[in-house]
């Protein structure tokens, strides 16, 4: 192969390979890291699809009322490969998340800890986006 055929071919490659890093978005764009807070109540569904796993939460607040959240979390490859299986979020199952909400307002938020009653805690924080997220709950 002659070094015209091969630049664009290497070059085509190398482009395909970067553009999933320079597409992943910051989480400061979506979510408020100054508002760090906690939610506790019982998973209702999970999305286990990419790029980001959603865990579906219902919330009752201080009236009784109950909201449902969104919470983003890793995506499914960055969870199995931090030995979290799809299996650990068992419908109905009673936890408590430390979130980053969303600055619209509305009740999505991004991930850091899923603690569960028996005090088992996972990461599920979206460590590739943004580095200068971690460490905030500890």
């Amino acid at each position: 192969m002659s070094y015209r055929m091969a630049f664009p071919a290497t070059l085509t490659l190398f482009v395909a390979m970067v553009s999933p890093i320079g597409a992943h978005h910051s989480v400061s764009k979506g979510f408020d890291e100054t508002r760090a807070m906690s939610i506790q109540g019982v998973i209702t569904k999970v999305e286990w699809m990419n790029p980001h796993v959603w865990v579906y939460i219902d919330v009752k607040d201080s009236n009784g009322s109950i909201s449902n959240w969104r919470v983003e979390s890793a995506s499914p490859n960055a969870l199995i490969r931090a030995d979290i299986r799809r299996e650990v979020f068992e419908l109905s199952k009673q936890c408590t998340v430390q979130i980053w909400p969303a600055r619209d307002g509305s009740k999505t938020a991004t991930g850091r800890t899923l603690t569960f009653v028996d005090g088992k805690t996972l990461d599920i924080s979206d460590r590739f986006g943004n580095a200068t997220m971690q460490g905030r709950f500890q």
